[in-house]
C-alpha cells in the first residue's frame, strides 16, 4: 500500500468519505462532526492514494492547517503549515511515518519551501513521536480558542 504513494488534489468523492471517518477513543476529537465536505474543497487539501488505489489520508497546507489560539502572534508566514489526517483503520500501525514523509516531500516540491510547522493536540502522543522522528521540534504550547484544549506547535527546517 505504501510503496507507491500518489498525492493529488482533493475531490468531492474523497472529501465525502473523509467526513465519515470515525477515530477511536480520545482520537474522536478529530472526527468531522458536521459531515460537511465543503471545507475540504478549498484548494488547500490534497488526498493521498496508496499503490492499491485506496485512500490513505489527506493533507492541508497553509492557513487551514492552523488552529485558532488564545495566544497572539503564534503563526508567522515564514513557515508552511501542514495539517493531515490518516485513515482511522491505519492509525497506530506504523503507516504514519511513510504518509507523513510523503506529505513533507510533496509540500516541499509543490510550494518550494523547507520550513514547516504543524499544530498537534497535546494528547496525541503517537503523532508527536512520529513528527519528532521526522525532525520536528516542539516550539511552544498554545490553547485552542475554540475547544480550549492544549496544542503543541512544532517546527522543522530542511
Amino acid at each position: 500500500m505504501m510503496n507507491k504513494i500518489r498525492i493529488m488534489e482533493m475531490t468531492e468523492e474523497y472529501a465525502e468519505v473523509i467526513t465519515q471517518w470515525k477515530y477511536d477513543g480520545e482520537y474522536s476529537f478529530y472526527d468531522n462532526r458536521d459531515g460537511d465536505a465543503s471545507g475540504y474543497m478549498d484548494g488547500t487539501h490534497f488526498v493521498c492514494i496508496g499503490s492499491d488505489g485506496e485512500m490513505i489520508g489527506y493533507y492541508s497546507f497553509g492557513d487551514d492547517a492552523r488552529v485558532p489560539t488564545v495566544e497572539e502572534g503564534v503563526y508567522c508566514d515564514e513557515y508552511m503549515d501542514i495539517g493531515l489526517g490518516l485513515r482511522p483503520d491505519l492509525c497506530g500501525q506504523g503507516f504514519g511515518k511513510y504518509f507523513f514523509a510523503a506529505g513533507i516531500s510533496f509540500v516541499s516540491e509543490r510550494f518550494g519551501t523547507g520550513k514547516f510547522r504543524l499544530s498537534v493536540a497535546v494528547f496525541n502522543e503517537r503523532a508527536i513521536k512520529t513528527y519528532k522522528r521526522a525532525g520536528f521540534y516542539i516550539d511552544r504550547e498554545v490553547t485552542n480558542s475554540f475547544f480550549m484544549n492544549k496544542f503543541i506547535i512544532m517546527k522543522m527546517e530542511i
